[in-house]
């Protein structure tokens, strides 16, 4: 599939009414999807995150001292932060603040930043706790994966505590698994559609070709 989230205007409505949904269930003051775009998985929707914290944190590619996105082994650009974590499949299931399949919550960020081990620590890696700053306790992040891909995810932030439980997580990560349904077979519409006016457009052009003078 080469379709980008940019293609399909219909995309963005469709995740702008699950988003609100999610964000009535939830209860969490502040809710968002990220999703894959050149190498990046910048906020695609999201509703009452603070604008200044939507343009600090939306892109998520470390840069050098030269502003160049700084690329992985593998010349894929690098994402940083706990987002950067679930989006890669950076994650120890051992560890309290992680689910089996890779989603990260905590009832307190000001608990979890103080009792972290050394291990927890150096697995994880550098995060910015943006988050924490911004006064949210309760943080959690469920990626979107449909076949052992991840095409992004979905953020729950609430400045009180308590906000999740296992349960819960897991209905958020049984959610999460259907909009990446929508997402991919709304892509992958994008994408005939697009071949059927390239067709289209050949034709027209044979046809031009054909005309009397």
């Amino acid at each position: 599939m080469t379709g980008s989230v940019e293609d399909f205007s219909i995309l963005k409505p469709v995740l702008e009414r699950i988003l609100n949904e999610i964000h009535e269930i939830s209860g969490c003051e502040s809710v968002a999807m990220r999703l894959h775009k050149d190498g990046d998985f910048p906020y695609y929707v999201h509703e009452d995150f603070p604008d200044f914290f939507v343009g600090k944190e939306s892109s998520l590619n470390i840069k050098d001292e030269d502003g160049n996105v700084v690329l992985d082994a593998d010349s894929v650009p690098r994402v940083e932060c706990m987002c950067g974590n679930i989006l890669k499949g950076r994650f120890n299931p051992t560890f309290p603040f992680f689910t089996e399949t890779g989603s990260f919550y905590t009832n307190s960020t000001t608990q979890l930043l103080t009792t972290m081990t050394e291990e927890e620590r150096r697995e994880v890696g550098r995060t910015r706790d943006t988050c924490h700053h911004f006064g949210y306790e309760s943080v959690a992040l469920i990626p979107i994966l449909v076949n052992g891909d991840n095409l992004g995810l979905i953020q729950l932030n609430d400045p009180r505590e308590d906000m999740f439980t296992l349960k819960k997580i897991e209905k958020y990560e049984l959610i999460a698994g259907h909009v990446g349904r929508v997402v991919r077979n709304i892509l992958e519409a994008a994408e005939e559609m697009f071949h059927v006016f390239d067709l289209v457009s050949e034709f027209k052009k044979g046809e031009e070709k054909n005309l009397p003078l």
